[in-house]
């Protein structure tokens, strides 16, 4: 054996956070045959939340461990997704079936976050990987020569290779290593989260048009805007209510539905229905974490996924999707420590410069679509509805539309996407010499961009999904939230 070459005995890789990131870095690691632990603070596994978006970039990810066979048919295919301006008027269209299966292969699904979650619990358990609850991380030490030390607060000890964190946007892991990072709400945005069952809805004579196929739908407002689809196999109705709080929210909020549904109340009669019939929410943060020079220690043995890593707003429903992404990615350069290929800590800087641009990216096409959505009635608003109402004469023949759910770019840029083989082709040029030139961090540097140091957003990426549709009057920096 080569001094590389590890087995499944002796290379233990450690995950803080049994959430869908975790979960999905477990099955992947434990694949590629290390020894995994997961140590997860709650008592019991679960998640918590409501819908979720598994876009083909995370469904295909599913497919490919069988986790969609446990989920099974709570996994919920949209017809279509309809954009409307806030009366109901519809000024955008995407045809979702069979338009996702036929371009790129891969279902466009939606689902309880739960379903998944129960989903990658049981593949993990399956591959091999301990999932250890009550296990909250008091102290990290990354600077012994023996490994990586963990102390959980009840006197348990654990050493690793390496220690992944995926601990979701209030990270223990990320505290110890990078105890300057602060999570922040980029702007005043926030959300509400809903599930009503779709037999109240259809029970309703006003909002049972909206029950009756299997449809996305978007309202968007200058105010905020609602997203609404299926979850559960069709049995309810998941909604997200973006909103602008008079504060910045960096932390779950309890509040009256009074005023939620005060919020909506000049919304389309149909879903003001039914949001009329939530009976109680809580706002949610929308919390942008970096963009972060490094995921890891210098020493390499301590590395970030998911929200602990890159949390971003959820106007493009990527959160998971991207965290689910990263334990694919680690996991192929993971097996290749084990085949001998590559050392644990040039692993954790393959996985670095390969998953540090596209996390980058994620974070800001999906505030972008936060502005599209929320534009201020007037020239700017017009100019969207124009650009986007191509859609509904057209749906198969656009090259783009500022509905970004519907865009070419974004289908190719997010939705194509494939992380394991893009891991694929980083190992390779990394083991080609082609990556000997990045900076120690393993990462480029991000200190010359022109980038809004409030929003993450390059103008870049503001001009390439804004500025060809954008009204030349108006200058494309009131681009903002």
């Amino acid at each position: 054996m080569t001094k590389l070459e590890q087995t499944k005995t002796d290379l233990h890789i450690g995950i803080c956070g049994a959430g869908i990131g975790g979960l999905m870095a477990a099955i992947a690691i434990a694949e590629a045959g290390a020894r995994v632990t997961v140590l997860e603070a709650a008592h019991e596994l679960g998640e918590i939340g409501a819908g979720i978006q598994m876009t083909p970039n995370a469904a295909r990810l599913l497919i490919r461990w069988g986790v969609d066979k446990v989920v099974g048919d709570n996994l919920v295919e949209c017809a279509e997704l309809n954009m409307r301006r806030k009366d109901g008027t519809r000024v955008g269209y995407t045809k979702m079936i069979p338009e996702a299966r036929m371009n790129l292969g891969i279902p466009w699904w939606v689902v309880h976050r739960a379903h998944v979650h129960a989903g990658l619990t049981e593949v993990a358990i399956r591959n091999g990987a301990e999932i250890v609850t009550n296990a909250r991380v008091e102290n990290i030490d990354w600077k012994s020569q023996k490994g990586v030390n963990v102390l959980t607060v009840d006197g348990r000890r654990w050493t690793f290779n390496l220690l992944v964190g995926a601990d979701g946007v209030s990270s223990t892991v990320r505290r110890a290593i990078m105890p300057e990072v602060r999570p922040t709400p980029p702007t005043k945005n926030c959300a509400f989260r809903a599930v009503v069952p779709y037999d109240k809805i259809r029970a309703d004579p006003v909002a049972k048009e909206l029950a009756e196929k299997l449809t996305m739908d978007i309202w968007m407002a200058p105010s905020g805007y609602i997203i609404s689809y299926p979850i559960s196999g069709g049995r309810d109705c998941n909604m997200v209510l973006e909103h602008h709080a008079d504060h910045l929210v960096h932390e779950l909020e309890e509040i009256d539905i009074k005023e939620c549904r005060e919020m909506y109340k000049d919304f389309d009669p149909r879903i003001r229905r039914v949001v009329d019939m939530i009976e109680s929410v809580k706002r949610w943060p929308l919390l942008l974490t970096g963009p972060l020079n490094s995921w890891s220690t210098t020493e390499k043995n301590v590395v970030l996924i998911g929200d602990a890593a890159h949390s971003m707003t959820n106007h493009m429903a990527q959160g998971a999707a991207t965290s689910m992404e990263d334990g694919a990615f680690l996991g192929r350069t993971i097996t290749a420590v084990v085949e001998g290929k590559l050392s644990l800590i040039d692993a954790v800087r393959v996985y670095e410069m390969g998953r540090m641009p596209r996390a980058d990216l994620k974070q800001q096409v999906s505030y972008l679509n936060g502005v599209v959505y929320q534009l201020p009635d007037g020239p700017l608003q017009e100019a969207r509805d124009k650009a986007m109402s191509v859609e509904l004469s057209r749906p198969s023949l656009l090259v783009r539309t500022p509905n970004l759910y519907g865009n070419p770019q974004t289908w190719l840029d997010v939705y194509a996407y494939d992380a394991e083989d893009h891991a694929e082709k980083e190992i390779s040029a990394f083991l080609r010499g082609e990556k000997e030139n990045t900076n120690t961090q393993g990462v480029r540097n991000r200190e010359i961009e022109d980038r809004n140091p409030t929003t993450g957003v390059t103008t870049g990426e503001m001009e390439k999904y804004l500025q060809w549709w954008w009204p030349k009057q108006e200058p494309l920096e009131v681009a903002k939230l």
